[in-house]
């Protein structure tokens, strides 16, 4: 829709005899509602009707300018024989990229039809347009595609994966960008023991990605993985909530990079960053040795998960420093914020929570089940290290979640230090900011230490009114 004017939006309960609920304000944010709870960021609204299936309407901006499917510079798919029909594998598109990457800052153009198809390796300088109405398509068979990596502990057993839209290495300038559908095919591949990375940005520069639908993921969905200098945003992630692992946005070993204005939506991590070993089966074809997570932004972001919403975790392998969770909502999660430092004898440093709404919780990950948990878990195999200078500030936990919260470290010498709590608000009734631990249910707090509370507010919380 077009931004600066007023919308109305009608939905229908077909199946109820009647709207009883009662409104649920959507915290701050000032929309006409009628007999339904909802949550909502400035792109996405989650209504739900007397307590039934949710539903998720997300919010566009109208297209400036978009490219034409023919004009000097563009390439479409469909004059390299991209098949239309959706019944065979097509390589029409790797055929047009392969093209379009010989006359550099060109488009590959892909009209509104379903296409399925293997690998798709996007070339340096070169831009995928997907079309509105048109959707690239996973067959969930591995026997399609390269094989990339393998994981057990699936729900199926070991499962194979590929990289399925990847850049190529050593690449700068690529840009996936549009109204389309990217369609992993997710609860499909998980049972024929398949899976797949869908957009995978590796060993690249200046990446940007701009407003594709990726839809049922088998496994970790969006993986920046050894770049620089990459920007996503209009990122809209469906995933279902019946195939374990598939994380949202995973951020893997890059500097410079900024998820801003975001829905991810899943059973697993929603937004995390973590870095690995060079002989962990994910890494195995990763172009460099293993590098720090540095410079790294979420920014409005809005999650759904049976995990963690917003993560510093699990592989810390190489130092990840100066990473920022902002302006954001968890709408349901087993824990809302945290940092799991596991695997790994690298640093965790100047980690940023800041205005976030906790909006609700359900269920445990790994056995814990808070609004957050900070807290250091390893063995001396694969590494144990610290976690240093976190800023955890304008938070409203509205549920504090089934047990306690984490500011925890590993030991006498392993701990986690250096952390400030600023305007932490705890519960509907809490109308002042916490000033102990205990205010906030945060009671595992073995091997911390430089622990203060520095609050800015005397009263009421007053966040950036999103939610």
């Amino acid at each position: 829709m077009d931004a600066g004017h007023s919308t109305t939006l009608s939905l229908t309960a077909t199946g109820e005899k009647e709207i009883s609920d009662p409104i649920i304000p959507p915290r701050a944010l000032k929309l006409a509602t009628s007999s339904a709870s909802l949550l909502a960021n400035r792109n996405t609204l989650i209504v739900k009707v007397n307590r039934v299936k949710e539903m998720v309407i997300l919010v566009d901006y109208i297209e400036k300018d978009p490219p034409k499917s023919k004009a000097c510079g563009i390439f479409n798919v469909l004059k390299y024989k991209a098949d239309i029909t959706g019944e065979t594998i097509t390589d029409g598109i790797q055929t047009a990229m392969d093209a379009g990457a010989q006359r550099p800052g060109s488009t590959v153009y892909v009209p509104p039809v379903v296409y399925q198809i293997g690998n798709l390796m996007l070339r340096n300088h070169t831009s995928l347009y997907l079309a509105p109405g048109s959707v690239l398509r996973f067959t969930g068979n591995i026997a399609d595609y390269d094989q990339i990596f393998s994981k057990p502990f699936t729900g199926v057993g070991r499962a194979d994966g590929t990289w399925w839209l990847q850049t190529e290495f050593y690449s700068t300038d690529i840009k996936i960008f549009g109204r389309g559908t990217i369609d992993g095919n997710g609860y499909n591949s998980r049972q024929n023991k398949s899976m797949a990375h869908l957009v995978v940005p590796v060993g690249t520069r200046n990446f940007r990605y701009d407003g594709p639908l990726i839809r049922d993921g088998s496994f970790w969905t969006v993986v920046p993985t050894q770049s620089e200098d990459a920007y996503l945003t209009n990122l809209k992630i469906l995933n279902q909530k019946d195939v374990t692992k598939n994380d949202g946005v995973d951020v893997v070993e890059t500097k410079r990079i900024t998820t801003r204005r975001s829905i991810a939506i899943g059973n697993d991590d929603s937004y995390s960053a973590k870095t690995w070993e060079a002989d962990n089966e994910v890494a195995l074809h990763y172009p460099y040795k293993p590098l720090p997570n540095q410079d790294i932004v979420f920014d409005d972001c809005l999650e759904w998960t049976n995990c963690y919403g917003f993560k510093i975790g699990q592989g810390v392998v190489e130092n990840q420093d100066n990473v920022t969770f902002k302006n954001s909502v968890v709408y349901n999660a087993s824990v809302g914020i945290g940092i799991h430092h596991l695997y790994g004898w690298a640093t965790a440093s100047r980690i940023t929570f800041d205005n976030i709404d906790v909006e609700d919780h359900h269920g445990n990950s790994e056995g814990v089940a808070s609004w957050i948990a900070l807290f250091i878990k390893g063995t001396y195999k694969r590494g144990v290290g610290p976690v240093t200078d976190v800023l955890v500030k304008n938070i409203r936990a509205r549920k504090q979640g089934s047990r306690e919260g984490y500011a925890q470290g590993f030991n006498s010498s392993i701990k986690l230090s250096g952390m400030i709590f600023s305007d932490i608000f705890n519960m509907y009734a809490n109308k002042t900011p916490a000033t102990i631990l205990k205010q906030i249910n945060i009671l595992k707090t073995e091997y911390s230490e430089r622990i203060k509370f520095a609050n800015t507010k005397d009263q009421a919380w007053s966040g950036r009114g999103q939610v």
